[in-house]
């Protein structure tokens, strides 16, 4: 993984963008910031997936881009939602054509959970199961050896899970008692 950073230095300023866009993400207040900065990703990701040569996960990061824009504009126009559901038998189309085994199997389940998260209003599904792709991401990127890749996804795994329990109601908190 070391040897990225020299060998492919290009590719690692691409992950570097795409691994803080990655991290900071979880850190935003609202739905629309947050969606903004998962845009980043989705591209800076994107760039460096490609220069590594892994199609499957190139495909699922501009898809992911592609669902982020859609998504950006789902509480001003409703109906964008019919695009954000036509996006979704690309993504699955993008992985057959690009399968490179549990690489993609890994890079498209992550990809499906963060789809079916920004199709939440509810905040705090949109933060669990966009939070619960990031351990997918961080297998595919140890098995791809993507540094920037998966020192995004650890730290997405803890500033997401840190955020998460900021938005739990209090009687979900472990260690509390409900109220009777």
């Amino acid at each position: 993984m070391l040897t990225l950073i020299i060998e492919r230095p290009v590719a690692t300023c691409a992950g570097v963008f795409g691994m803080l866009c990655f991290a900071a993400y979880p850190l935003a207040r609202d739905r629309s910031l947050l969606l903004t900065t998962y845009l980043g990703n989705n591209l800076g990701f994107a760039a460096h997936y490609a220069l590594l040569g892994q199609a499957t996960a190139v495909t699922m990061n501009v898809v992911l881009g592609m669902q982020t824009l859609v998504a950006l504009g789902f509480v001003r126009w409703p109906r964008l939602r019919w695009t954000y559901y036509a996006l979704i038998p690309v993504l699955l189309v993008g992985s057959a054509m690009t399968w490179q085994g549990w690489l993609s199997l890994l890079s498209t389940t992550a990809t499906t959970l963060t789809t079916f998260g920004r199709m939440q209003a509810n905040e705090l599904a949109l933060r669990l199961l966009m939070l619960a792709s990031a351990p997918l991401w961080a297998a595919h990127d140890l098995l791809a050896g993507s540094l920037p890749g998966l020192l995004a996804d650890l730290t997405c795994i803890v500033i997401g899970g840190w955020m998460l329990l900021k938005y739990v109601p209090a009687k979900w908190k472990p260690g509390q008692q409900e109220c009777s």
